[in-house]
């Protein structure tokens, strides 16, 4: 399969219209999404676990409420029983999960639009990134890259990104879809591919079950 990475953006849709669809998700991820303050992170919460575990059933034969999880050090998930490895981040308007079976992988989003501080320069940029950054969609692509590679470890997200060198990281880029900046790291994310999907099409898979 390789490396396999798939775009579901929200836009048009409103936590109330998907509420329903909580229903689908397992009693872990309904708790997640209850402690959302907001209804946008509730949504992408909701996508995030609607997305993941429709593939995940789809790629392992394991049926949906039989998928089970442990979890690394920091907190990586793991699929019990299956050697798929996946990955999932979102950003505003968009949920990205990335999919495996040929090692671990890591995935960031952004939107492109994004602004970024000065003090979140000095952090994120080693002096070799600095010379190749001229605007903030250059930042944004450093950025995801080294979000992703450090998912990809398992090591979680460090508050200083300086020591992950985009300059000399193998497996690992960055990638534009529409209004996004997606950073990919394992193995195939050299030739990897996005496919796009609106959430109104995700819920009618749903509807089909």
């Amino acid at each position: 399969m390789g490396y396999d990475l798939i775009v579901a953006e929200i836009g048009g849709v409103t936590f109330a219209e998907a509420q329903g669809y909580v229903k689908f998700l397992p009693a872990y991820r309904q708790g997640k999404i209850d402690k959302k303050r907001f209804d946008e992170d509730k949504l992408l919460s909701l996508a995030a676990g609607l997305l993941t575990s429709l593939e995940i059933s789809r790629r392992t034969g394991i049926r949906r409420n039989r998928i089970r999880f442990t979890h690394g050090s920091f907190g990586k998930p793991y699929i019990i029983g299956s050697d798929l490895q996946f990955s999932i981040s979102h950003t505003c308007g968009a949920v990205c999960a990335a999919f495996s079976d040929e090692g671990e992988i890591g995935a960031d989003i952004e939107k492109r639009s994004r602004r970024v501080s000065e003090r979140l320069y000095s952090r994120v940029l080693n002096e070799s990134e600095k010379l190749l950054v001229r605007s903030e969609e250059d930042f944004l692509r450093i950025w995801v890259q080294k979000e992703a590679f450090l998912k990809r470890l398992g090591t979680g997200i460090a508050s200083d990104l300086r020591g992950a060198d985009t300059t000399v990281l193998r497996d690992t880029r960055s990638l534009e879809c529409g209004d996004y900046i997606i950073g990919i790291s394992g193995k195939g994310a050299d030739t990897a591919e996005v496919r796009v999907i609106q959430l109104w099409d995700l819920l009618e898979e749903y509807n089909k079950l």
